[in-house]
């Protein structure tokens, strides 16, 4: 059970923090720009609350919230890279 639960607080978080990321009007890694503007953030946003409930019942609340944040920020950090990338990959083949 706590090993399922980890697979699912983690890959929550990491997919939340992708539609967060998205959703943001200078995304790259969708080539056709951002979701739609109204309400694109709230798919994401449910996500990331329920990793940070997930992660609440298998650590203790101050280290939840720290790696709740932690891999946010990580894939938050990651996400423009892998965009930038795309987007010249995406550039080269049409080129």
């Amino acid at each position: 059970m706590n090993l399922l639960l980890a697979v699912f607080a983690t890959s929550a978080c990491t997919l939340a923090a992708l539609l967060l990321y998205l959703a943001s009007p200078q995304q790259q890694l969708r080539a056709a720009g951002p979701w739609p503007a109204r309400h694109r953030g709230w798919p994401g946003t449910l996500l990331s609350l329920a990793a940070l409930c997930a992660m609440w019942r298998l650590l203790a609340p101050l280290e939840a919230v720290t790696a709740w944040l932690v891999l946010l920020m990580f894939v938050w950090s990651l996400a423009p890279f892998l965009g930038a990338w795309r987007a010249r990959v995406r550039a080269g083949k049409s080129a």
